[in-house]
This record gives C-alpha cells, structure tokens and sequence, in this order.
C-alpha cells in the first residue's frame, strides 16, 4: 500500500476513534474533530487528494452539513 493509501487509512481510523471518544467523554469538540478527519480520510482514499485538501473539504462538508 503506498504511503497515501496508509495515510488515508490512518486518518480514517484515528477519525473513528475522536469521535468514539467524543460521545464517551461527551466532548462534541472531540467528536466533531474526529468526524473531519473521518471524512478528510476517506476524500484522500477515494479522490486521491493532498492532506490539506481532504482537510479543506471535509470542513466544508461539515459546515453545510
């Protein structure tokens, strides 16, 4: 797997984590922090787009959400 592919999926997985973290300590920052990078992860995975890219874009997402 490449480096980006690794990247993407770390992303992904850390993501997944803040949020689960989020719920548990009732931290909506945590959790809304983890959902971008969720999101950023999988735009790097399925759009092949740079870090600060997938990162603009899933702040948008989040925002019109």
């Amino acid at each position: 797997m490449s480096e980006s592919g690794q990247s993407a999926k770390w992303d992904k997985i850390a993501g997944q984590l803040k949020e689960k973290w989020g719920v548990v300590a009732n931290d909506l920052s945590a959790y809304e922090q983890g959902e971008v990078q969720r999101i950023a992860g999988l735009l790097k995975e399925q759009k092949g787009l740079s870090d600060e890219d997938a990162r603009r874009e899933a702040e948008r997402i989040m925002r019109n959400s």
